[in-house]
């Protein structure tokens, strides 16, 4: 009979080899040990926020080299004699007629002044040094923030330039006058009928843009007005968005200022319900398709050449640029944000959009740190600084030429 003497040979008789798989209790280090797993994140830190800017990347940026311009706000097209000197008010003449007494156009001057946004940070010195000099697994230091912030400054410059005027317009009493804030397109492309629906009952001005400097009068006149629409036909009641309403929203535009915009831009829900309209079910020649377009700091521009520029979807041949930050109505909860329709080329070739961002000075970076000469006495603390800083303003010098389309609902 075989004499089993080890673990190792009782294992083996059961099994037929040695499986090891009786052992004495054991006492492993696990990475939930104390003192012994330490995570290591590095100096990263992945944003879980959207901070698109696309309005702000839309729009062309150019030196600022005026703080206003004159605008034509009537034509010089009826004469005003007509009848006695044998003419009509078109200016056709009887055969030897007098010449008619001389007419001119209506002007008007605009005064825009530049604007500073900013976004400062700052970390201690003990932090700063700490990210700097040591091993630590450390987020928060200078080099860190200043990644982040350098995206977030244009995200907030976007949030500036979509700024809902509704709900300001209703809650806030007494004349408005001007925002620190670069001007809200909202606020630009607006319209008389638009502030007498929604400008509020104890307030003036609210659908006046750059009212600190200039005067433009949308609260009892229409000489500055753009295309303003509703989805239902009435203004502060929403609709459904249809192609029908989209038709008629870019005809309006068209026959104002002679031509299509360039860029429509509107929320994702807009976005996604014009999507919806044109699937391959409908009967009529599909108008929603792409576009090449090249976006860069001169705003979009139509494709020219090959080899560059993105595909975007555009309707009725106008590229559609989505963005996070398209107002609505914070009071309503069913506006779902508003289109934009945008027309920022040089049409008249004057060297100037008609729409666009006018940059007095680009974005620069500063900072106070231990490296900088006088230092902690400039931050007055033993903290290290840094901000970024943009000069400039939103400038249209068209508003016949841009449009709104407002009150939609899904």
């Amino acid at each position: 009979m075989v004499k089993i003497q080890t673990i190792d040979e009782l294992e083996a008789l059961y099994y037929g080899y040695n499986r090891n798989m009786l052992r004495k209790a054991d006492a492993p280090i696990t990475t939930s040990t104390t003192g012994v797993f330490n995570a290591i994140f590095g100096a990263y830190a992945w944003a879980q926020l959207n901070l698109e800017a696309n309005a702000f990347g839309v729009l062309p940026k150019y030196p600022w080299d005026k703080s206003g311009w004159r605008v034509i706000t009537a034509k010089a097209d009826t004469l005003v004699d007509v009848g006695c000197c044998n003419n009509t008010a078109f200016g056709g003449t009887a055969e030897g007629g007098t010449i008619a007494a001389t007419i001119k156009p209506t002007l008007a001057e605009i005064d825009v002044r530049p604007k500073t946004a900013q976004l400062p940070f700052s970390a201690s010195e003990v932090m700063e040094w700490l990210a700097t000099h040591s091993k630590d697994d450390i987020w928060g230091g200078l080099g860190s923030l200043r990644l982040f912030m350098a995206v977030q400054h244009k995200e907030l410059l976007n949030r500036m330039l979509l700024a809902d005027v509704e709900k300001p317009a209703v809650t806030n009493c007494g004349a408005f006058g001007g925002t620190l804030d670069w001007e809200t397109l909202d606020r630009i492309i607006s319209s008389d009928a638009e502030e007498d629906a929604l400008g509020g009952s104890c307030g003036t001005g609210m659908y006046d843009p750059w009212a600190a400097n200039a005067t433009i009068d949308r609260d009892s006149g229409t000489t500055y007005d753009s295309t303003v629409c509703s989805a239902s036909g009435t203004i502060g009641t929403n609709g459904i968005i249809t192609d029908d309403v989209l038709r008629t929203f870019l005809r309006k535009i068209r026959i104002k200022a002679g031509k299509d915009p360039n860029v429509l831009l509107g929320s994702h829900e807009v976005y996604s319900e014009i999507q919806g309209l044109y699937m391959p079910s409908v009967r009529v020649a599909n108008p929603y398709g792409e576009a090449l377009v090249q976006i860069d700091v001169n705003g979009i521009q139509t494709f020219k050449g090959t080899g560059v520029g993105i595909h975007v979807d555009s309707v009725y041949g106008v590229p559609f640029i989505p963005t996070k930050d398209a107002p609505s109505n914070a009071c309503d909860a069913c506006e779902v944000g508003r289109l934009f329709a945008l027309d920022t080329s040089d049409a008249e070739g004057y060297g100037y959009p008609r729409l666009g961002i006018m940059v007095s000075i680009p974005t620069e970076y500063y900072e106070a740190t231990r490296r900088s000469p006088g230092y902690p006495f400039i931050n007055n603390a033993f903290v290290e600084k840094g901000v970024f800083r943009t000069m400039g303003e939103t400038v249209c010098r068209s508003f016949i030429a841009q449009g709104k389309l407002r009150d939609i609902k899904l």
